[in-house]
C-alpha cells in the first residue's frame, strides 16, 4: 500500500534516458549501463538481466538529454533502492522499479524542476502566448519556478511552441542518413571480425557472476558477422541491419551446489544470461528436492546488432552479454556512427572499455 501510494503522489514521464546503476559493492555486481522506462521526481523503473534486485540500495546516474549534437549532457546522480522486479515478457529480462531515497548533494531538486517544467507547459501551453527560443528549456534542464510566475509560463509556452514545431526529417532524408550509417559500421565490423577470427587473442577481462567462479582465462573461439540489405534498384541497397556474434571459451568448467530453494535461483541467472548448463539434483527419501549441482562450461556467448528504423530515423543498438553478463538496448542517431565511436565501440567488445562511449554521448 506504502508503494502505490508512493507512485500516486509522483507524476509518471515515460522518457527513455540513459543511465548507468551502480551497486553496492556487497553486491558483486558491475556496472550497469541501461535505460530509463519512466521517471518521476520520486523514482524510476528501469530494464536488466538481472532477475531480482529487490532490496537493492543503488545510485543511479542519468544522462539528461541534449539538444544537440557535441552537447555534453548533465549528469544528475540520485541515490536509490530498488522496490520491485518483474519480469518483462514484452524482452529477454526484468523491469525493476527505483524509489528515490534523498540524500546530500543528490541531483532530486534539479530532476524536479526538469519534470515540473515539462508538465506545465503540457499542461499550461494552450492558454499562453508562445515565446520563441533556440532550445527547449524544460528539455535542457533549468532551476525549478513557480508554475504561476512570468518565466515559467514563457517557458511552458516556448517549449510547447518548439515541440511543434520541431517536425521529424522528411522520409526520404531519413533513409540515406540510416542506411550509411549502417554501412559505416558493416564496413568496420566486417574486417574486425575476420581479424579476430584470425588472430583469436586471450580476452582482456572476466565475466562475473555473484557466488560463481570467475570466468576468465578467456579467449575468442569463434565469430560470426551478418548483415541484411534491401535493392532499391538495380544499382543501389540499402543496408537495414548487421549482428555480430561471438563465443568466448576457456578450457575449464564450474561445479556449483545450491540448496533448494536457492537453486531455483541460480538456474534462471543462467538461463537469462544464456550459459549452457547441465544439472544433477539430489532428493531426499520423501521424494523433496534437497539440491542441485551445477555443471557450467567456461564460455561466454554474446552478440552485438545495429538496427536501422527508417520511419524515426535512429538506430537501435543491442547488446547482449559484451563485456559484462547483461542484455542492454540504446537508441541513438545516425551521426553517433563515426570513426571515433566504431574505434571505441571495438575496445568495449574486446573487453577493453567500460563503456560504449561516444556512441552513448551522441545517441538520442
Amino acid at each position: 500500500m506504502e508503494d502505490q501510494e508512493h507512485r500516486r503522489k509522483f507524476t509518471r514521464h515515460p522518457v527513455r534516458w540513459k543511465a548507468a546503476v551502480v551497486f553496492d559493492k556487497a553486491d558483486g555486481k558491475p556496472l550497469l549501463h541501461t535505460h530509463t522506462h519512466d521517471l518521476s521526481a520520486g523514482g524510476a523503473a528501469i530494464h536488466s538481466n538481472y532477475s531480482d534486485l529487490t532490496g537493492s540500495q543503488v545510485v543511479l546516474l542519468l544522462a539528461e538529454p541534449v539538444r544537440q549534437i557535441g552537447e555534453t549532457p548533465k549528469m544528475l546522480k540520485i541515490r536509490a533502492r530498488v522496490v520491485s522486479s518483474v519480469h518483462s515478457p514484452a524482452m529477454s529480462g526484468f523491469r525493476h522499479g527505483l524509489r528515490f531515497v534523498p540524500s546530500k548533494d543528490d541531483s532530486l531538486e534539479y530532476l524536479a524542476g526538469i519534470l515540473g517544467a515539462a508538465e506545465s507547459a503540457r499542461s499550461g501551453a494552450e492558454r499562453v502566448d508562445p515565446a520563441p527560443r533556440s532550445t527547449p528549456v524544460a528539455e535542457r534542464g533549468t532551476p525549478f519556478l513557480s508554475p504561476d510566475s512570468a518565466l515559467a509560463q514563457l517557458r511552458q509556452a516556448a517549449f510547447a511552441k518548439q515541440t511543434e514545431e520541431q517536425k521529424p526529417d522528411a522520409k526520404e532524408q531519413m533513409i540515406p542518413r540510416v542506411s550509411g550509417a549502417i554501412e559505416r559500421a558493416y564496413n568496420f565490423l566486417k574486417e574486425f571480425s575476420w581479424q579476430l577470427n584470425l588472430v583469436k587473442p586471450a580476452y582482456a577481462k572476466y565475466y562475473a557472476i555473484a557466488g560463481v567462479p570467475r570466468f576468465d582465462d578467456l579467449k575468442w573461439a569463434d565469430v560470426r558477422f551478418d548483415f541484411r540489405t534491401r535493392a532499391t534498384s538495380p544499382t543501389t541497397k540499402l543496408y537495414e541491419q548487421l549482428t555480430l556474434s561471438y563465443r568466448l571459451s576457456a578450457d575449464k568448467s564450474f561445479s556449483v551446489t545450491r540448496d533448494a530453494p536457492a537453486d531455483e535461483k541460480l538456474k534462471q541467472v543462467l538461463l537469462d544470461t544464456k550459459i549452457e548448463f547441465t544439472a544433477q539434483q539430489k532428493h531426499n527419501d520423501r521424494g523433496s528436492l534437497v539440491r542441485t549441482t551445477f555443471v557450467i562450461p567456461c564460455e561466454v556467448k554474446a552478440s552485438l546488432q545495429l538496427v536501422g528504423n527508417f520511419d524515426t530515423g535512429k538506430l537501435l543498438l543491442r547488446t547482449r552479454n559484451v563485456e559484462h553478463f547483461s542484455v542492454l538496448e540504446h537508441v541513438m542517431a545516425p551521426e553517433a556512427i563515426t570513426e571515433q565511436s566504431l574505434n571505441e565501440l571495438a575496445q568495449f567488445i574486446l573487453g577493453e572499455s567500460k563503456h560504449i562511449g561516444p556512441l552513448i554521448l551522441k545517441g538520442a
